[in-house]
């Protein structure tokens, strides 16, 4: 755990589109840099003694957008899971991604799984990703679980257990990038004490420095949980 007990770090990684247009570049562009900025900031994160990150990659709700888009992001999670084997294994990171699956290609999550199981004993950090994703789902899902299971007694603790990911810890902080100030239905149950940073910063400029700066001003904050 870090000095500052950041165990859980969830980022929101918004703003592919609009650096684009920012850079005249092509929405593919933007994406494609959106998904590099990850791969250069892994080892920032594993350094930094972090054994959780999560990143939403593609919402429940981003289904919507035009059929090209959609295609192209489900092009980059393959190139993604494809190309990050060796810096998974380097750098002792597990992979897991959570969300309905179900929507993917029969290929996709044939290499998900093979990727998931090559990376299950790394033990250094977990790196979630959230694709087909969103929070209501994976809550209204976890009840649908509890009720087939045909346990009558529920708590907190135990409802954990039904959720996409009954290992993931709560969130210790979250990050929005691009200026937007929602949670737009990511990880409402394992947020709810989440430090909340937002950031001007396009995802694809976001770098390092950005990364420490959001970490000094969780760092800065007190902790009460509801408490005194």
């Amino acid at each position: 755990m870090t000095e500052n007990n950041l165990h859980h770090l969830a980022i929101i990684m918004d703003g592919n589109a609009r650096w684009a247009k920012k850079n005249s570049k092509t929405k593919a562009q933007g994406h494609k840099q959106g998904a590099e900025v990850i791969k250069t900031l892994l080892p920032s994160v594993s350094k930094l003694g972090i054994k959780y990150l999560t990143l939403y990659a593609f919402s429940s709700e981003n289904w919507q957008r035009p059929e090209s888009e959609v295609l192209l992001l489900l092009k980059l999670l393959n190139n993604y899971v494809d190309s990050t084997k060796k810096q998974l294994l380097e750098h002792g990171i597990q992979l897991k991604i959570i969300g309905k699956l179900d929507r993917l290609s029969a290929s996709l999550l044939s290499k998900i799984d093979e990727v998931v199981d090559l990376t299950k004993n790394n033990s250094k950090m977990t790196l979630t990703i959230a694709f087909s994703y969103g929070s209501r789902s994976e809550i209204v899902d976890a009840c649908q679980n509890v009720i087939d299971s045909g346990n009558k007694i529920i708590s907190e603790e135990n409802f954990k257990d039904f959720l996409y990911d009954p290992e993931m810890p709560d969130v210790d902080l979250l990050i929005r990038t691009s200026g937007v100030y929602r949670l737009s239905n990511f990880l409402l149950w394992q947020a709810a004490y989440a430090e909340l940073y937002f950031t001007d910063k396009l995802w694809p400029d976001f770098n390092e420095d950005d990364l420490k700066e959001a970490i000094q001003n969780y760092s800065r904050r007190k902790r009460t949980f509801g408490a005194r």
